[in-house]
């Protein structure tokens, strides 16, 4: 895959989200979602959180003080917020190279390896959003099947109960999201 083809996957990841935020009612922020630490709203609070991370790992800025869930955004704003947060997105990282260098969260790496993580990060939490809201789960344009492909080169064990719970096994499913949202240790309630 070309970082162009990357990129187009980051996007339409960042969109996809942004659409299931925007679709989000105001009466299913205080639900809780397979991501055992968030509610609706804590978890748009993150991807508004992982959205700055990704701006500021391609802008060559630090990290470390962008809180792990955004608290200070209006309920009203947050699928706003996120959608221009997207678009910043989509500009800023298509002005790199995929062998940049770049200091994501996580860790050094290229601008390749870590758009990847971001892309596996935001489909993931796609997927927490859209069950949680019940919304079609399913990432678009075959994004999660990709991200299987390398989510194991860039969710090393090293991050495991740090930033990723162990993978969850034994659940049947034929979606490549929920495989993926899997692999990160999320799961729907009530598959225990």
């Amino acid at each position: 895959m070309t970082f162009a083809q990357q990129l187009q996957d980051y996007s339409d990841a960042c969109y996809w989200v942004g659409a299931l935020a925007a679709a989000t009612q105001t009466r299913q922020l205080d639900a809780p979602t397979p991501c055992e630490d968030f509610d609706v709203r804590s978890l748009l609070g993150h991807l508004l959180g992982t959205a700055h991370r990704a701006l500021g790992t391609a802008r060559g800025a630090s990290t470390r003080g962008i809180p792990h869930v955004i608290t200070d955004v209006a309920d009203d704003q947050l699928a706003a917020t996120y959608t221009a947060l997207a678009s910043e997105i989509c500009e800023t990282w298509t002005q790199m190279a995929a062998a940049d260098p770049v200091i994501a969260p996580w860790g050094p790496g290229t601008a390749l390896a870590a758009a990847r993580g971001f892309t596996v990060e935001t489909i993931t939490h796609g997927w927490d959003l859209a069950v949680a809201t019940g919304q079609s789960s399913e990432a678009p344009n075959g994004i999660a099947d990709r991200c299987l492909g390398y989510a194991a080169a860039v969710i090393p064990d090293r991050l495991r109960g740090v930033m990723y719970d162990a993978p969850v096994i034994g659940v049947d499913t034929a979606s490549p999201t929920e495989r993926l949202a899997h692999f990160l240790g999320h799961k729907r309630p009530g598959n225990e």
